[in-house]
């Protein structure tokens, strides 16, 4: 048996059936139907490339490319065709990705992609349409729809841009369900009483955001382990990390390991844990293990808890438990290099200037001002010691809090000394195209600021050694009685992944959320500055 592409030129098998798994599209169909066109100018006495066709399509095959299908020459060939809707990525348990481009989130906010949009905008419907048929629900859509240009006296349509993105992507979703189960043969079809025939139980919702429903969770530094190690460190390839552990005797020895559900049970219960507890609970279960292990006790004879260099070192040297040795040396690699960033780039005074900023309560939750907020934030900017992109972050979280701020704001953050490049002055004003205006006079700065449409809820447990008010992604505020789907166009964080977690085992329901791409800080900030360039799509 071969695997052969499509697109490649292949050795007939006349004698021989073909399996096609195809992307419903012209394309490929019109590949599928050239292979059984007779050739020799149709002449009765040749033969196809193959004896029948049994076709197997990714996604949804629309009723105009099935009517292309059945008017063709190859239609006395194909003995079955199947969807079998797996156009989608599923990250993780509860978390898919649509990724419709190489440059989703360019084509969805730039004012320069135009003609990119509606491709991105349909294919990524089309992805979601998997999802909602592989989980087997027939869902309500809602999308965010903002009140159009209520924050932006720009006479272009930048205002009204950002509710586009949201309705397009839930009207083309909208059009795609309704074909689906106007066919009947999905299980779903709507009896004469309008009523679901097969779900049973409280409604299904998939709820369709832009990346403008919470500015601040791509730019916050987020303290849980899953999000610091993405944020701060890195993995290759996606979800790799490469690390070295030199034994007692000098040796150093080079490994890989793949943090995902699937192959690493401890990331899966440790990344949504914020990265304090992470350290706490690895010490506290390598001290267990080194009591069950033999010819370790060297190691923890003065009765303190192992340091993360110790535990690598006694890792290094346990060649019988190869396992375990490579599922926590990967662990306290990672949250040993976390914990060197976070100390390097004084992370701690960040953050708690991030909370402030984003609740506008202090760690003891008393109310914070305006002023004094940013008081302390040009003393941070000024920080000739604070890392730039960290500078950065502070700046545009600021201008999400003022709305845009007014242009004696800008001027008075500008003479901050290493505050702003060129391109950061780009992004920055990008960010109108999510509905921030950073263009407003003083005089319209100076009225009071809209009534944000989702309340910034605090919690009350952010950290494992004290109690203070932190912030919450709006996405936790969206609660269903059924399954509930949260899709956001234009990017999704590793908080709002979280959020879904937390709620899902809160409430005991189905709760998913996917996007076209997870975005980090620095990948988000990178994007923010490329909106206004020109790129070939």
């Amino acid at each position: 048996m071969a695997v052969q592409l499509i697109t490649r030129s292949r050795q007939p098998y006349p004698d021989m059936d073909a399996i096609y798994i195809l992307v419903p599209c012209a394309d490929s169909i019109l590949r599928m139907i050239d292979d059984f066109s007779n050739e020799a100018d149709q002449q009765d006495d040749a033969q196809t490339k193959y004896a029948h066709a049994h076709l197997f399509f990714t996604g949804q095959l629309s009723k105009e490319l099935f009517a292309l299908l059945t008017r063709s020459r190859a239609a006395p060939y194909v003995k079955n065709i199947s969807e079998m809707f797996v156009e989608f990525n599923p990250f993780e348990s509860r978390v898919f990705l649509t990724t419709p481009s190489e440059q989703p989130f360019y084509s969805l906010y730039s004012p320069n992609a135009a003609d990119a949009i509606t491709k991105d905008l349909d294919a990524a419907s089309d992805r979601l349409l998997s999802v909602i048929a592989t989980i087997g629900i027939r869902p309500f859509i809602r999308y965010y729809s903002p009140e159009a240009n209520s924050k932006s006296s720009d006479p272009s349509p930048v205002g009204d841009s950002i509710p586009r993105v949201a309705k397009a992507m839930a009207d083309r979703l909208q059009l795609k369900l309704d074909e689906f189960y106007s066919v009947g043969q999905h299980d779903y079809a709507e009896d004469k009483t309008g009523s679901q025939s097969k779900q049973s139980g409280p409604p299904s919702v998939i709820v369709v955001l832009d990346r403008s429903i919470d500015m601040y969770a791509p730019l916050i530094h987020e303290m849980s382990y899953q999000a610091m190690v993405y944020d701060l460190v890195g993995l290759d390839e996606g979800d790799k990390h490469t690390y070295t552990i030199e034994s007692n005797d000098g040796q150093t020895h080079q490994h890989e390991a793949e943090l995902s559900e699937k192959t690493d049970p401890l990331w899966e219960k440790l990344r949504h844990e914020h990265i304090g507890n992470v350290a706490d609970i690895l010490a506290t279960r390598l001290e267990r293990f080194a009591e069950e292990s033999a010819g370790v006790s060297s190691f923890s004879s003065d009765g303190k808890k192992l340091t993360l260099e110790e535990m690598k070192r006694f890792l290094a040297d346990l060649p019988d438990f190869k396992k375990k040795q490579s599922l926590y040396s990967a662990h306290t690699d990672l949250v040993t290099k976390c914990m060197e960033v976070f100390d390097q780039r004084n992370l701690s005074a960040v953050i708690e200037f991030e909370q402030e900023l984003v609740t506008q309560l202090s760690s003891e939750g008393e109310p914070v001002g305006r002023m004094s907020l940013e008081t302390r934030l040009v003393a941070l900017l000024d920080d000739h010691d604070l890392d730039d992109m960290d500078r950065f972050r502070l700046l545009l979280l600021y201008l999400v809090y003022v709305d845009g701020g007014n242009a004696l704001d800008r001027r008075r953050l500008q003479e901050v000394p290493q505050c702003l490049s060129a391109n950061d002055k780009r992004a920055a004003i990008n960010l109108k195209q999510f509905g921030i205006p950073t263009n407003r006079s003083q005089q319209e700065a100076s009225k009071p600021l809209p009534i944000q449409r989702y309340k910034w809820v605090t919690s009350s447990q952010p950290s494992p050694d004290k109690q203070r008010p932190w912030f919450v992604p709006a996405v936790q505020n969206i609660i269903s009685k059924g399954t509930l789907i949260i899709y956001i166009a234009g990017g999704m964080t590793f908080s709002e992944m979280r959020s879904v977690y937390e709620m899902a085992r809160k409430y005991r329901r189905q709760i998913y959320i996917g996007s076209t791409h997870i975005i980090t800080p620095g990948g988000f900030l990178n994007d923010l500055k490329s909106l206004h360039l020109k790129m070939l799509m």
